[in-house]
């Protein structure tokens, strides 16, 4: 019995000390083209003026096997509650180049105010969401 216990502890400790070493994919908002300079910069941001581009960086740390994304960007609630309701208001398929298969890199204008959620697909898993980005439009 004493080993037994000794072996319930040992797997317990090992699942908790052996964490996942995954890595995962990013959005990141700037207010400026994203570079090697901008990508660590303060001008990093998700609350952006309407008709202010809103660059974008999309990070996958494992090549993607189609090299094909989707992205979509939807809108929360109305203009005054951002609670209710969902739409559409973007979407985009990307074939990605050979030379830059771990990023993706492009810029948005919108001019309506509200909050919203940029969501990445993948082609060779498209009901699973890769990454989510939330950001805001606000004057």
């Amino acid at each position: 019995m004493k080993k037994f216990i000794t072996f319930i502890i040992a797997v317990f400790i090992t699942m908790f000390v052996c964490g996942c070493d995954e890595q995962k994919s990013y959005i990141l908002f700037n207010k400026r083209p994203i570079t090697a300079d901008t990508i660590t910069s303060e001008s990093n941001i998700n609350v952006f003026k309407p008709n202010e581009r809103i660059y974008f960086l999309v990070t996958l740390p494992k090549p993607v096997e189609h090299k094909s994304l989707l992205i979509q960007v939807i809108k929360v609630g109305g203009d005054t509650d951002e609670r209710l309701g969902y739409d559409l208001v973007w979407g985009k398929r990307i074939k990605l180049r050979d030379e830059n298969v771990h990023y993706y890199t492009d810029y948005l204008v919108f001019n309506q105010t509200g909050a919203y959620i940029m969501k990445v697909y993948s082609r060779d898993y498209p009901t699973e969401i890769l990454t989510t980005g939330n950001f805001y439009v606000r004057n």
